[in-house]
């Protein structure tokens, strides 16, 4: 089935991320005459949630979106740096922390975790070839970890990967791999404060996603869909839809669903991990900038005339 998206929202976004379990929630960053602003929805219902976040970067990987545990149990959770500081907003409680530490200033990526069962965000400085990672408690501020890892001389581009809060302490920061091969992902636990891993990878992105007993990592290797756990065992594979390269990813009722296509055209084709045909054919007005998958079966696109939604699963792609 091939089907153009609905219009979630006008304006121009440049990336949408979305939390990996409970409510289907998503979050996005809007550009505007006066700077850029944070937005979420419940897709559920179709309707904002929260109040728009000012001083939001539009640099993607200076904020993080997922499910943190609190004090009054789980909740979305979205953080971000701005101005030297990082900003960590619960979407469902308002609460809003500010962490004003002289060491959290102008992270260059930034993460969530969970470290010891408190909910935690992860603040990586590029200091090549190391990288400095410091944990803080996303709750009070508080500073929880500090450890360094190799991140490399050449490494173009900076990810940090999380699905929150399956994935526990653990997250994936790419890194340089070995001169002529294709970057890595560096496998963290910011509880033990180091490396426990490395996982060579194929065509970006490659997204972080629950699985029956905890994350799994989902890529593109030479026309088929991998997906592998943190210690590189292969769990699953399939085609890539049209060989194009995987844009997102989600768990949703039980099933994995994995989204590929081009992003300059705007047109996605949905797979389900457990069916050998694809799930449908989604196309919104190109170029996109971000693609995410919510827990609901809901694929949400970032473009530069609005954010576009189509459900891949139930009854196709457009409904």
């Amino acid at each position: 089935m091939v089907g153009r998206a609905e219009l979630l929202a006008q304006g121009s976004f440049e990336n949408v991320r979305a939390a990996g379990e409970g409510a289907a929630t998503v979050c996005a960053s809007r550009v505007g005459n006066d700077g850029s602003v944070g937005l979420a929805w419940d897709l559920a219902r179709g309707v904002r949630v929260g109040d728009p976040l000012p001083g939001f970067p539009c640099d993607d990987e200076e904020w993080a979106f997922g499910v943190l545990p609190g004090p009054r149990g789980a909740s979305p959770v979205v953080a971000w740096a701005d101005g030297g500081r990082v900003h960590v907003h619960d979407l469902y409680g308002g609460d809003e922390v500010v962490i004003d530490d002289a060491e959290a200033s102008f992270p260059d990526v930034v993460g969530l975790a969970v470290h010891r069962g408190r909910g935690a965000v992860v603040t990586v400085f590029d200091r090549r070839p190391h990288a400095d990672v410091l944990v803080w408690d996303a709750r009070t501020g508080e500073r929880l970890a500090r450890f360094d890892t190799w991140f490399g001389y050449l490494s173009p581009d900076r990810h940090l990967l999380h699905a929150t809060p399956d994935s526990g302490p653990l997250v994936a920061l790419s890194c340089e791999s070995e001169r002529g091969k294709a970057p890595s992902y560096s496998m963290l636990d910011v509880e033990i404060e180091g490396q426990v891993g490395k996982l060579d990878r194929g065509a970006p992105p490659t997204p972080m996603v629950p699985w029956a007993d905890g994350v799994v990592l989902v890529h593109g290797e030479g026309g088929r869909i991998v997906v592998r756990r943190p210690d590189g065992e292969a769990v699953a594979e399939g085609p890539a839809p049209e060989d194009a390269p995987v844009v997102a990813a989600a768990r949703a009722g039980g099933r994995l669903l994995v989204a590929a296509g081009d992003r300059r055209a705007g047109a996605f084709t949905a797979r389900d991990d457990a069916r050998p045909e694809p799930l449908g054919r989604v196309e919104v007005p190109g170029p996109v900038g971000g693609v995410a998958l919510a827990s609901d079966g809901t694929l949400v696109a970032a473009t530069d005339t609005g954010l576009f939604r189509a459900r891949v699963t139930g009854s196709g792609s457009g409904s």
